[in-house]
């Protein structure tokens, strides 16, 4: 699976200052067969064939915000951060390049800015090779996480809510600043034992509570699959099992729920999930074979 290790100790033209921070990276394939970069590097390793046209194009194309950006340079003094992506992701291809642009024009030290590439693949969901998202509650990408020092001062996760300058700046200021997936941080911050089996009426209880606060079913759909990944099996069937109670009519829900149960092992509550799924979508040809194969 292993295609290259690219070791680049030298910048490219649009780097940070200053630009001698040494890459490792592996290129792998994902299990579509595209190759992506997982593990700890530069952003220099962006200027590689495959990579540089998304790069420069989502750079190229960034109008930052002058007056901003020289609002944040001193700021970022003595600041870190550490950016989670995907070199597969559509959202990262967009943000990354342009933040880049932004600290690059605020002056910010190569050396506190971390690039950790995470892999999309099933066993290996938003992780990294040396693991660096572990304790970090990393479920969307981009994630753009400000440190001073080794405290966490806030994050951007997946895109801004106002502008990446104007984000990156209330954190910056300590300002009240909430990002993206705020149903996700109420579950993460909030939700005591949650790494427990939780019952149906607490789940149900948690559901009234948070259905508010999700846009669509796919954020603790997403979330599920990082934690099943992790082998978080309990806290993962909890996620699923909470997603049928905030979506109750949306079959995608059961579908995720009995490849949960079907991943650890639970044929009985796979089955049931995947025949609620049938009840919602009878037409589904991939729960019906899943049935057929759970029960022969």
């Amino acid at each position: 699976m292993v295609a290259a290790i690219i070791c680049i100790a030298t910048a490219c033209h649009r780097s940070l200052v200053p630009a001698t921070t040494p890459v490792t990276n592996l290129e792998i394939k994902n299990e579509s067969g595209q190759l992506i970069l997982a593990g700890h590097g530069s952003h220099s390793v962006l200027q590689q064939p495959n990579y540089k046209a998304w790069y420069d194009q989502s750079y190229n194309a960034y109008m930052d915000d002058a007056a901003m950006v020289a609002q944040l340079k001193p700021l970022l003094a003595k600041k870190s951060i550490e950016i989670f992506l995907g070199s597969w992701c559509g959202d990262s291809k967009r943000e990354v390049p342009r933040m880049l642009k932004i600290l690059q024009h605020a002056d910010m030290d190569t050396a506190n800015v971390s690039l950790i590439f995470v892999d999309n693949s099933t066993q290996n969901y938003k992780q990294s090779p040396q693991h660096e998202e572990k304790d970090k509650n990393i479920h969307h990408v981009p994630t753009f996480i400000v440190y001073d020092g080794s405290k966490e001062m806030g994050r951007i996760i997946e895109s801004p809510k106002m502008s990446l300058e104007k984000d990156l700046l209330t954190i910056l200021k300590v300002a009240p600043y909430q990002p993206n997936y705020e149903a996700i941080d109420y579950w993460i911050k909030q939700v005591k034992h949650r790494e427990t089996a939780l019952s149906d009426a607490s789940l149900n209880s948690l559901a009234t509570e948070l259905k508010p606060l999700c846009k669509h079913y796919g954020e603790f759909n997403a979330y599920g699959y990082v934690l099943l990944a992790a082998q978080k099996h309990t806290e993962a069937i909890n996620v699923f099992r909470l997603n049928t109670f905030i979506y109750p009519n949306t079959a995608g829900v059961f579908d995720s729920l009995g490849e949960a149960y079907e991943t650890i092992g639970n044929k009985p509550e796979a089955i049931t999930a995947y025949e609620k799924v049938l009840a919602l979508s009878p037409n589904n040809e991939n729960a019906k074979k899943k049935v057929a194969a759970l029960k022969g």
